[in-house]
């Protein structure tokens, strides 16, 4: 690996049936390719901790501690419900999957010793809005097709991305959550 690591994330990765029906709904989605920039179907997550870049001295610190973060907590379930929309100025620019309140999600994020630089506010981004004005036109329709998603992710791995060779989003590390014994 080349340091300094850009867009460098900590996040729980959506796999087997939850990355199906998250790929599915992007799927239904398509008619408004032109507007949505989809988040890479390949990797779907929800993101616990982002920097925007790391040093090869920070990297070390921030492998051991979620190895410590996954190793402190046993496999959970997380709800995934509805869809929303966030921005700026009056611009939606983001259209994610909402996640409802969930204790072990909660400690989870708690136990991640890094500081956030706004509320923790968890999320799995579908897509980035290209064309803010242009999805208002059609925003109805969109969250319409969005209104039903309901799915659960299991959580049994804290998985480290960072972009590597120009390539977003390439898993680097998993850290396994130990069995509920």
């Amino acid at each position: 690996m080349q340091f300094p690591l850009h867009s460098v994330f900590l996040a729980l990765p959506l796999e087997g049936q939850a990355k199906w029906q998250f790929q599915a709904y992007q799927e239904a989605l398509k008619p408004f390719a032109d507007i949505l920039a989809f988040q890479n179907p390949a990797s779907p997550h929800l993101t616990l901790q982002f920097w925007p870049s790391v040093m090869e001295i920070e990297y070390p610190s921030i492998m051991e501690q979620a190895k410590k973060a996954a190793e402190a907590h046993v496999p959970f379930d997380v709800l995934i419900r509805g869809a929303g929309t966030f921005g700026s100025r009056g611009e939606d620019k983001v259209l994610f999957f909402t996640v409802p309140f969930s204790e072990p999600l909660a400690r989870l994020r708690k136990s991640c010793p890094w500081p956030l630089d706004k509320p923790f506010s968890p999320h799995v981004t579908i897509a980035r809005i290209r064309h803010p004005q242009r999805f208002n036109v059609v925003k109805k329709k969109v969250m319409k097709e969005l209104a039903t998603a309901s799915f659960t992710t299991h959580v049994d791995t804290l998985r480290l991305y960072a972009e590597v060779n120009g390539n977003k989003q390439t898993p680097i590390q998993d850290f396994t959550l130990p069995p509920n014994v």
